[in-house]
């Protein structure tokens, strides 16, 4: 915590530049138009999420179909599962894809016995909705990748840095960086373990969504309102240092790839 107040940069160059890299692959293959016009920050809150549920399985399925709206995925054929120990992932065999991965003219069908991607999440997972959003958004932001024909920065071996980034790049990064660390408690005078949720470390989630609110133009107060204490420092030493390095948020600024006008097919 400290070194939130020496000169030391908060990532690394490397770190930083793929960070960069990744929302320009993001933008360029998921609609530079649909993230500037439609993508918003989704909030733990009623603005956001609105519904009134009765039970814990109504609450996952409200909170599955607004963030799927929130995605741009509305047209995409997803179902939500809850894991039992019977359940058996499954995935169709084959995919017929118009060509724009997200929006009111996403088109989709599926080959095979199974016609729908699945969704899956633990029935624990509901005591916590914003956990929940989590696990949620992380395998919509699985599934839209896939729609991208060409490859990530960093290949396959950072394929789930990049599911994290794009979660984050959807607009789900206040849940994402909220719980990129999990504290477990273990039984009287066990102590406690902590255990990261995702690929992308909490500084490196920290800075991703700093990226958003910068391409965005989210005010401060917006944010901090949501984020964890712990976490709010960080994120303004990752504003400030994003805000000296400008060239490389106008570089993504000036990426224009627009899928609502795209009629081709693949």
């Amino acid at each position: 915590m400290f070194n939130l107040f020496s000169n030391k940069p908060l990532l690394d160059t490397e770190t930083t530049q793929w960070l960069f890299d990744a929302y320009a692959w993001a933008l360029e293959s998921f609609g530079s138009d649909f993230f500037n016009e439609d993508t918003t920050l989704i909030t733990p809150t009623k603005e956001h999420f609105p519904t009134e549920v009765n039970s814990r399985s109504s609450m996952a399925n409200s909170i599955f179909d607004q963030m799927v709206r929130y995605a741009g995925m509305q047209n995409w054929p997803l179902e939500l599962i809850e894991l039992t120990p019977e359940y058996e992932s499954t995935y169709p065999s084959s995919t017929r894809y118009n060509g724009i991965p997200r929006g009111a003219a996403t088109a989709l069908s599926l080959e095979g016995d199974t016609q729908a991607f699945h969704i899956a999440y633990s029935p624990d997972l509901t005591r916590d909705p914003s956990v929940l959003t989590t696990v949620i958004a992380r395998q919509l932001a699985t599934h839209l990748a896939s729609a991208s024909n060409t490859p990530g920065p960093g290949g396959e071996e950072l394929h789930g840095h990049l599911i994290d980034l794009l979660a984050i790049f959807m607009g789900f990064g206040l849940f994402l960086t909220n719980n990129a660390v999990m504290i477990q408690r273990g039984c009287s005078g066990c102590g406690k373990s902590v255990q990261a949720t995702g690929f992308l470390s909490e500084d490196q989630m920290i800075y991703a969504l700093a990226i958003f609110c910068c391409l965005k133009k989210i005010p401060n107060k917006a944010i901090l309102a949501h984020l964890k204490s712990p976490l709010r420092p960080v994120f303004k030493k990752a504003l400030k240092e994003i805000s000296g390095n400008s060239s490389k948020i106008e570089q993504l600024t000036q990426i224009t790839y627009s899928i609502k006008s795209t009629s081709s097919t693949t």
